[in-house]
């Protein structure tokens, strides 16, 4: 996740990247192209340890240095890797990575800092269509295709259980190595790395984190019940998490293998090429085996074995494939118990008794009951959440800041919430999604587990298309592995950089009061303030709302898509890299597949289409619950003056028509700003 880290600036109020260059006026003609914006490196100390290698170490670089910049940072990534291999940060001398396009003052000729900046995490262009050139992922199945030389059977088997497998059924790395260590008749150990400093560059948010710990409470007893331990360590500094899982955790279990899920983020394989190359080189046997998805990155590829990144065709082949080869819905047996005699051994005995913390310091979570309530954890949980999608009618009710297992769900076939999914899909006033997405992000049930299910309604076939309410939830559940199969293949979406790099330079407002009026849900257009009240209070949006919000931010208020893609994520219960990035990059019009530029969310009508009775707005914006008809849509234009100040609800801040031509001639105009009067 690209981090957007914020530097304080007593003189600006403003918010968004430094730009290096004055920014060129026009009010019609497109002028002159402006290349890159730069963020400059700040006085904060200590930032290699905060920040990714490479991102850090990406060159700044004008056009006509590109060559010396390349060479430079080449040189660079070898000490990294070097470094990386040890577990330490590289702390050489370097630049912060390019930025992008911001909108100065009109006019202005002189160089502008602002309040907040996104630095140390966009690489460089040049450095993102290296890492597309030759993905990590690549490098990893080839490291693993090279082979482990034999290796001892040691005393036990670790499975390094991740943030996004927090599961016993259907787990991938969880079976192979209860398989191995049967075997081998050695016991079976699941090692779970806690790790502040990566859960903050991650921007992870403080109720995913909550419901991580509360599922990993619920893992242990399991776990316990088949005489397997789950030992819990803890590293800040995340870069030496490889170093002391092999030098340190191994050896003190007297494990000479150990099993891991793939995750597909730059860093997270990073991590795991390091740990398979510090794993050999001590010895140990490292697995690194594909389970998050339903078909692995690289399966997929268009008639000229080329990858794909338009949605459509590539969905038609993801189908096409589980049709032709329906083991990819394959689920892997639960792990068989250790033998109890674990409980006596003077090595192994002791794990038993380690507890799961009840927060994470940096990431306490005040509102952890009440989530306990409407997110509860557990595969059973997850597993009957899935069953009321299925089998029973929606409930209006149920947006609201409740549990979504209250009694009162009436079973239905033809009227359930999966068979209106075509329409329901689009409304926020009741329970018409699936809510699964938390367990899915962090693995508390498998995709494959879901497909199965949903394969049970029609016959054992698995419908995948928009004529029915469950081909159309199925196309939905396809997405996530399209973005991680994006994200995998063009690693420059998880380093900060579009993928469409004509829209590097589209130039953003730099408008702090905007921002936070978007993130307090007070910007007066009332679907955008529900939505985004609900997400403070229960960490989750409806998928609609999420693309209204999101549009609102990027294509009204013209503020740069990182910045809410970093909110959501330290936001979100469901936060993944993968779908958040490429959601965002989609409403910005800078991914793949993206929303056309020149189609712009009209606020009010998408309002009115989502929350047709207003029941989710007067839930959540309180100040409004007594308007009826179309005033609850848009109060300001709605109502008389006077009535509207009676509210204690904001005007809008800002005009839709109007910030609708500046967004506009901003993308048909990459890198200009217009001339004209404000918009807010």
């Amino acid at each position: 996740m690209p981090q957007l880290t914020l530097s304080s600036d007593p003189k600006s109020k403003s918010l968004a990247l430094s730009p290096k260059k004055p920014i060129h006026t026009s009010s019609l003609s497109p002028g002159s192209s402006r290349k890159a914006a730069y963020t400059k490196k700040g006085d904060e100390p200590n930032l290699w340890e905060l920040h990714h290698i490479q991102e850090d170490m990406a060159a700044t670089s004008k056009k006509r240095h590109a060559k010396d910049a390349v060479e430079s940072s080449n040189k660079k990534r070898k000490g990294a890797e070097d470094e990386e291999m040890k577990g330490q940060p590289d702390r050489s001398d370097g630049h912060d990575p390019e930025g992008g396009g911001v909108a100065g003052e009109k006019g202005s000729k002189e160089k502008k800092k602002n309040a907040y900046e996104i630095k140390g995490k966009i690489a460089t262009a040049e450095d993102a269509a290296r890492a597309d050139e030759d993905p990590l992922l690549n490098q990893l199945e080839r490291l693993i295709e090279k082979g482990q030389k034999e290796v001892n059977k040691g005393e036990s088997f670790v499975y390094w259980m991740r943030m996004e497998d927090l599961r016993i059924e259907d787990n991938t790395a969880l079976h192979k190595a209860s398989e191995k260590a049967q075997d081998f008749g050695i016991p079976l150990i699941v090692l779970f790395v806690i790790s502040p400093g990566d859960y903050k560059i991650h921007d992870r948010s403080n109720k995913k984190i909550d419901f991580i710990l509360r599922n990993l409470r619920d893992l242990k007893t399991k776990f316990h019940e088949l005489n397997i331990p789950i030992h819990i360590a803890s590293y800040d500094r995340r870069l030496q998490i490889p170093r002391r899982v092999i030098t340190e955790i191994l050896p003190s279990l007297g494990a000479k293998h150990l099993f891991v899920n793939i995750e597909y983020e730059v860093d997270e394989l990073r991590r795991d090429i390091a740990t398979v190359k510090l794993g050999r080189e001590s010895g140990i046997d490292v697995r690194c085996l594909h389970d998050r998805l339903v078909v692995p990155p690289g399966k997929i590829k268009s008639q000229q074995g080329k990858p794909m990144s338009v949605f459509s065709p590539w969905q038609r082949a993801w189908a096409k494939l589980l049709d032709q080869q329906p083991h990819y819905l394959n689920m892997s047996p639960s792990p068989k118990a250790n033998d109890k005699s674990i409980k006596s051994n003077d090595k192994f005995n002791k794990l038993f008794e380690e507890d799961i913390p009840d927060h994470v310091e940096g990431f306490e979570c005040p509102e952890s009951e009440k989530l306990k309530e409407v997110w509860p954890e557990g595969t059973d949980k997850a597993k009957e959440l899935l069953d009321r999608f299925l089998h029973t009618k929606p409930r209006q009710t149920q947006f609201q800041f409740t549990s979504p297992l209250n009694t009162g769900a009436e079973e239905s076939q033809k009227e359930s919430r999966v068979a209106q999914y075509q329409t329901g899909r689009n409304l926020v006033d009741g329970d018409n999604s699936s809510r699964l997405s938390p367990y899915l992000a962090a693995g508390v049930i498998s995709a494959r587990m879901v497909l199965n299910e949903a394969k049970k309604l029609k016959g054992g076939k698995l419908e995948s298309g928009r004529d029915t309410g469950v081909g159309m939830w199925v196309q939905e559940v396809s997405w996530r592995d399209f973005y991680n199969h994006v994200m995998a293949t063009w690693p420059r979406v998880s380093m900060g950089r579009p993928f469409l790099e004509k829209f590097a330079d589209v130039q953003w407002e730099t408008n702090e009061e905007h921002l936070q009026a978007w993130k307090d849900g007070r910007t007066g257009y009332p679907i955008v303030d529900a939505a985004m009240r609900a997400c403070k209070a229960r960490g989750w949006m409806e998928n609609r709302v999420r693309m209204v919000s999101a549009s609102f931010l990027v294509k009204s208020l013209m503020l740069d898509w990182r910045l809410g893609e970093k909110y959501f994520m330290e936001s979100f219960i469901d936060g993944d890299l993968a779908a958040n990035n490429g959601g965002w990059q989609w409403t910005a019009s800078t991914g793949t597949d993206p929303q056309p530029f020149f189609r712009i969310f009209n606020t009010l009508t998408q309002s009115e289409k989502c929350d047709p009775t207003g029941a989710y707005i007067r839930y959540w914006v309180p100040e409004l619950k007594n308007l009826k008809g179309k005033a609850v849509h848009d109060p300001f234009h709605q109502m008389p003056k006077n009535e509207f100040k009676k509210l204690g609800y904001p005007e809008p801040i800002v005009d839709h028509k109007k910030s609708r031509e500046r967004a506009l001639f901003r993308y048909k105009n990459v890198g200009e700003k217009e001339e004209g009067a404000e918009v807010d």
